[in-house]
């Protein structure tokens, strides 16, 4: 189970403990103890509804303090590294017992019994008021952070077809007939491949000037690695990047794809893959 990023954040912390205070006050005003707080019968719950005017806020105020200490603490330990599920849920236990063992100090003190005798009901109770904040927080956290999961994957979808309409998704690594990697091109910047007997001559824009680029390799030992940066077969002797053809344009002798690089050679589409290449162009 990975903790939630938003658990870290100063923001998300602040919330937690005010909530956590207001939930304990809430709750103690609504549910006022009726359970025995030492060996002697009722003698603390009486003392207790005599002052809970006094106890309540003062036992919140310990809650509030110890947990914003707790938390603060948590916040600057974890800004250059992060907790793992086991020490997170231990930091936890340890923030409970804290607050817990703090309220029976004050309520051993203000009702004159026993801390050891007060500590157990006291420990147990604010477990079990303490349960339900500690579990929505959690739940909360998760959900917002699985929220902004899916958001960051939407957009980083969006971005990355939105570049591959443009044909700038990743680099092409170019290697020769051995695997050696010779040349590492920006999808976007690659031009067209141009066959060349037993090398290829690779036709790439660098500082707006088209370059070329022979390598030891042929068409066919590189076809896997153009179909998978949508490169398109556009003739026997060529490969072409789509995202730089301005325009198709059909003459008598055949159809001719214009680059919109200026010196450029038109590149020519052959009969059998002229079809393929206008659908690509137009669904571009």
């Amino acid at each position: 189970m990975k903790i939630p990023k938003t658990i870290y954040t100063l923001k998300s912390n602040t919330m937690f403990v005010v909530g956590l205070a207001l939930f304990v006050m809430l709750f103690a005003v609504v549910y006022t103890p009726t359970y025995s707080l030492s060996s002697g019968e009722h003698r603390a719950v009486r003392l207790w509804y005599e002052h809970q005017n006094l106890c309540l806020p003062i036992c919140c105020a310990i809650v509030l303090v110890a947990t914003a200490l707790s938390r603060t603490v948590l916040v600057i330990t974890t800004r250059t590294g992060r907790l793992k599920e086991y020490e997170y849920l231990l930091w936890q236990v340890c923030e409970v017992a804290v607050v817990g063992l703090f309220c029976t100090l004050f309520l051993s003190l203000y009702l004159h019994e026993g801390f050891f005798s007060l500590m157990p009901r006291v420990l147990l109770a604010y477990i079990s008021v303490a349960l339900f904040p500690y579990t929505f927080y959690w739940l909360l956290m998760e959900r917002i952070d699985r929220d902004r999961r899916i958001l960051g994957a939407q957009r980083t979808i969006v971005s990355l077809r939105q570049k591959e309409v443009r044909g700038e998704v990743g680099t092409v690594r170019f290697t020769d007939e051995k695997g050696n990697v010779k040349l590492a091109v920006a999808t976007n910047h690659v031009i067209a491949i141009e066959s060349a007997g037993n090398y290829v001559n690779i036709l790439y824009e660098t500082g707006g000037r088209t370059t070329r680029y022979s390598l030891r390799n042929t068409l066919k030992g590189i076809e896997g690695l153009c179909d998978s940066h949508s490169l398109v077969r556009c003739h026997r002797s060529y490969y072409i990047n789509l995202g730089r053809v301005k325009l198709l344009r059909k003459e008598a002798d055949g159809v001719y794809a214009e680059i919109d690089m200026e010196g450029m050679d038109d590149i020519p589409v052959s009969k059998s893959y002229a079809a393929e290449v206008m659908q690509k162009f137009s669904e571009r």
